[in-house]
């Protein structure tokens, strides 16, 4: 890399990128915008040159250790971020097989079999009076 490279991106996000020229800079006939940006990067820009590619892998290891700060701070396991397609299969695979039943078969509420072993001679707890619907009582005529 020469040290006046200037790093260049494509711009991926649909909504573009806005800039401190304030600028929006959006995908136009020509296809994505690419630019030359000199600031720190994003996840939704693509590197173009070595120059980009190096700040964007700076970029990278900056989320990651801040990531790992926090899950140290909660006590929690640090999972690093996918850089690339096949590690981010992995990690989505890794999330499905840990939801997956062990047999692989879910079960569901109307196939489990449940009954009371005795009666309970203790009737059902309820009112003696039942909630009254809207509008006049019923005529009832006591025989």
């Amino acid at each position: 890399m020469s040290t006046n490279e200037i790093p260049a991106y494509r711009i991926l996000s649909p909504n573009g990128f806005y800039g401190p020229d304030d600028h929006l800079y959006i995908e136009d006939s020509n296809g994505p915008a690419e630019i030359s940006y000199d600031g720190e990067p994003n996840e939704e820009m693509e590197p173009l040159n070595e120059a980009a590619r190096i700040k964007m892998a700076a970029y990278l290891e900056k989320l990651d250790s801040a990531a790992r700060e926090a899950a140290e701070k909660a006590g929690k396991a640090f999972i690093e971020r996918p850089r690339n397609l096949d590690g981010g299969l992995a990690l989505a695979t890794a999330v499905a097989r840990a939801d997956m039943s062990i047999m692989g078969v879910k079960r569901d509420a109307d196939s489990i079999n449940i009954r009371r072993l005795e009666a309970s001679p203790v009737e059902e707890t309820g009112t003696a009076n039942p909630k009254r619907g809207r509008g006049r009582p019923r005529l009832q005529h006591v025989a």
